[in-house]
């Protein structure tokens, strides 16, 4: 089994270990989801919904770039048979740097964010900011399995993460913790997934470092990623934090929160698997052109428009009965908004495919303004429906807001192509 893990995988090969191990780890924090809202109640679970948003939110924000980072150099240093020291080093230097300066602005602004968005809960903000540091060095391990085309080892880490979660909640709540039960849960679980999975990484092939790479070069690639991501997670998980910027109750945005995490079966798998893609396309576009980077994105965007559908149906079908099952009384929602929000994630995804092709051609610049355009559309659709209730308008109009990104990304690739 270590060998297994310790070995590359093809892109066929690969996807598939990904896709088994993302499905699992879904139903992982579907467990964890519904019983932590049977256990707390409407009420109780609202404030975790704050802190799962605010958390997961941040944590793409601050790391997401440097494991992108990670994978798009690994990938071409090694199809080159370079070494990739330089890389690691750089980005570590990088992820060390933006800690400190996560932690220096969570201080900081921590008295307004305690009371406007946690509800004066000061142990869920401590929660919160311990999270985010706790992810640091899993998305390191992230850009490195996935450079590496080790992608048994990158679904196996999102599997003992998502599991070791359901377990502690499980543990905690069965022995009388309250709420900091599973805020503890989401606190440690990253830690347990690097401790199980990622000790004893293998060296590069090539025992070199590959020649120079500076932490503010990796900077430069990753500060699109950023925005990029920064502007996805506020589409996909904003909804529960926009609510409570504007005063909802905790129930409402639990229910908002509810509603979300179940109308995104397809999209806890696929969403970690198009992550990952970046060294596909990148060796897609290398080695066979355009043409070749037109067939993958092709190929990508079918398979997540049959899954969009499968969700947008699906909800509207099965979504009340879901609510009910999964999370008990007191969380309902009609199914016209489980289908808006199941929407929503499949335009997310989408806007995710065509960000993994812009990147291969080194549009990432593009890619990130693409995603700050669609910000205008989502505000002026939230302003103009001052009449509608908070939870529709907040979903109606960041769904609006992702589509309009989708579209100008589309166009963006197209330009570039010509080019």
């Amino acid at each position: 089994m270590r060998g297994f893990l310790r070995t590359s995988q093809g892109a066929g090969a690969g996807s598939a270990y990904l896709g088994v191990s993302f499905l699992l780890s879904g139903v992982f924090t579907y467990v964890f989801q519904g019983v932590s809202a049977r256990a707390l109640g409407p009420e109780g679970y609202g404030g975790l919904a704050v802190l799962w948003a605010a958390t997961f939110l941040t944590v793409q924000i601050v790391w997401i770039g440097a494991s992108q980072t990670l994978g798009r150099h690994i990938a071409e240093r090694e199809a080159r048979g370079e070494g990739w020291m330089a890389v690691g080093d750089s980005v570590r230097r990088l992820q060390f740097w933006m800690l400190g300066a996560f932690v220096i602005l969570a201080l900081v602004l921590s008295p307004f964010l305690v009371g406007s968005l946690f509800d004066g809960e000061v142990f869920l903000y401590a929660a919160f900011v311990a999270a985010v540091a706790a992810y640091a060095p899993e998305y390191f391990l992230r850009g490195v399995f996935a450079g590496r085309r080790m992608f048994a080892r990158l679904g196996a880490i999102h599997f003992v993460e998502s599991s070791s979660r359901a377990v502690l909640v499980l543990v905690l709540l069965a022995f009388g913790a309250g709420a900091w039960g599973p805020a503890a849960a989401i606190v440690a679980a990253p830690l347990i997934g690097v401790a199980l999975v990622g000790s004893r990484t293998p060296p590069p092939r090539s025992p070199s470092s590959g020649g120079g790479f500076s932490a503010w070069g990796a900077l430069g690639f990753a500060g699109p990623v950023v925005v990029c991501v920064a502007c996805g997670q506020a589409y996909l998980n904003g909804g529960p934090l926009l609510l409570g910027a504007l005063g909802a109750s905790r129930v409402e945005i639990g229910v908002l929160l509810a509603a979300l995490i179940l109308t995104r079966i397809p999209q806890y798998v696929l969403s970690p698997a198009i992550a990952a893609l970046l060294p596909h396309a990148s060796r897609a576009f290398a080695s066979g052109g355009g043409r070749a980077l037109d067939h993958f994105l092709a190929s990508s965007l079918a398979v997540v428009a049959i899954a969009g559908l499968a969700m947008v149906g699906g909800a509207w079908v099965f979504g009340e009965w879901g609510m009910r099952l999964l999370y008990g009384p007191g969380f309902e929602a009609d199914r016209s908004l489980l289908a808006l929000l199941a929407a929503l994630a499949a335009v997310y995804l989408i806007c995710e495919v065509m960000s993994q092709a812009l990147f291969a051609l080194g549009e990432q610049r593009r890619a990130a303004l693409a995603w700050l355009l669609g910000l205008p559309a989502a505000v002026a659709i939230f302003a103009a429906l001052l009449e509608t209730a908070p939870i529709y308008r907040a979903s109606l109009s960041l769904a609006i807001g992702a589509a309009t990104a989708a579209a100008t990304m589309a166009v963006f690739y197209l330009l570039a192509r010509k080019r």
